[in-house]
């Protein structure tokens, strides 16, 4: 009989379910039987080999060895010590398809500290050199933020689409060391959220919302980084609505940031006043924004009511709905390609190509199967082009 290892068997069952993982999951990475994984963390006669350890906390559990002979569960980020500018009664019923994400995110940082072996993407990101609290000038911080980025407002205003206009600011954060990863979130109420962290930040955006609302909810989370605090952007008036103090406080300020960061001021100034849906197109097509977006600019200098704010609103967001719902999903190696990011791609297949990670960890980290890489390769790298 094989020697039994002295692991804590609850910390086997952490490891797996903290990454929401199931027993049939893991057996099918570790080619084994469900039954025996079962047994590794429930039969105190059975454990796995030590090279099957290393396996499970290396290739699967994104873990330490040696943590597995720990002899209490370690202490570990939650979304509630994630997301600490939201109150528990909101962080208490987040749905399990959000929970889900959240873990898939993390799982994202843990990836993105190996390819970077423990180091930054850049000496110093946006999150480093930026933050935002109630006396920030937000005029001051975007115009100084813009350079940085290199984006004048006449760039961003020849780009004339939404979708033009995520892939360009998505390129230029990522540089400066904030990744962006898209999923479809499979609930409408939440356009995204985002993971502070002093060396891997990121945003998660959600790809079922459209194109005007995902650039949106880019510089909101981004606004949440700048408060050194992980951050929902809610597409539910009513969640946020449920706020009070300073968590509403901070709610508000993300969005000023991201509509002054995209809409500034002096350029806005400069455009002619006039109520139509029309206008608000033309307007919205220079930034590369929603209508929603620069209506809320009319509404805050009082050249709309509420209730005009509200029915155009909930009158685009069903036109929004029924344009998603008509377009098809795609292919899904394109689909990853654009949840992924080329940037995240490209440092994969960099690790690679250096012989520095194995084909079974690039088809983990690209969330597609060993046997279909040379497809994705194919597909994404080279375009589909004819050989």
């Amino acid at each position: 009989m094989k020697e039994k290892l002295p692991i804590n068997k609850n910390i086997l069952i952490w490891a797996r379910t903290s990454l929401g993982l199931s027993i049939e999951d893991v057996a099918h990475r570790m080619n084994k039987a469900p039954q025996d994984i079962e047994a590794w963390e429930v039969t105190e006669e059975y454990s796995p080999t030590y090279p099957q350890l290393e396996r499970l906390a290396h290739e699967i559990y994104k873990r330490p060895v040696a943590v597995f002979f720990f002899p209490e569960v370690p202490e570990e980020k939650t979304p509630k010590t994630e997301f600490r500018t939201l109150p528990d009664t909101v962080l208490d019923e987040l749905p399990p398809e959000i929970v889900k994400l959240y873990r898939k995110a993390k799982l994202f940082q843990l990836y993105l500290e190996e390819l970077f072996d423990g180091g930054k993407p850049v000496q110093k990101s946006l999150s480093d050199a930026y933050d935002l609290n109630e006396k920030s000038q937000f005029a001051l911080i975007t115009k100084s933020i813009r350079k940085e980025l290199g984006i004048p407002i006449e760039e961003q205003s020849k780009w004339h689409s939404p979708e033009t206009a995520f892939k360009k600011w998505r390129e230029a954060l990522e540089v400066k060391g904030i990744f962006i990863f898209k999923d479809a979130f499979k609930n409408d109420a939440y356009s995204g959220f985002c993971l502070y962290d002093e060396r891997y930040p990121i945003i998660f955006v959600n790809n079922s919302m459209p194109d005007s609302r995902q650039v949106f909810t880019l510089f909101h989370e981004m606004g949440h980084l700048l408060y050194r605090s992980g951050g929902i952007d809610f597409r539910s008036q009513e969640i946020v609505r449920s706020l009070s103090g300073h968590f509403l406080d901070i709610e508000v300020n993300c969005n000023r940031f991201a509509n002054q960061f995209l809409v500034p001021q002096d350029s806005f100034d400069s455009f002619e006043f006039t109520t139509s849906e029309t206008h608000f197109q033309q307007i919205a097509e220079y930034f590369s924004v929603s209508r929603e977006v620069i209506l809320r600019n009319y509404l805050d200098r009082g050249l709309v009511d509420i209730e005009y704010y509200k029915e155009m609103v909930a009158k685009w967001i069903e036109q929004a709905k029924q344009g998603k719902e008509k377009s098809s999903g795609g292919s899904y190696y394109y689909n990853q390609k654009a949840y992924l990011g080329e940037r995240y791609i490209n440092l994969v297949y960099g690790k690679y190509y250096q012989n520095k990670i194995t084909v079974d960890t690039v088809a983990e980290y690209l969330n597609v199967k060993a046997k279909n890489l040379p497809t994705f390769e194919y597909m994404v790298l080279e375009g589909g082009k004819q050989r």
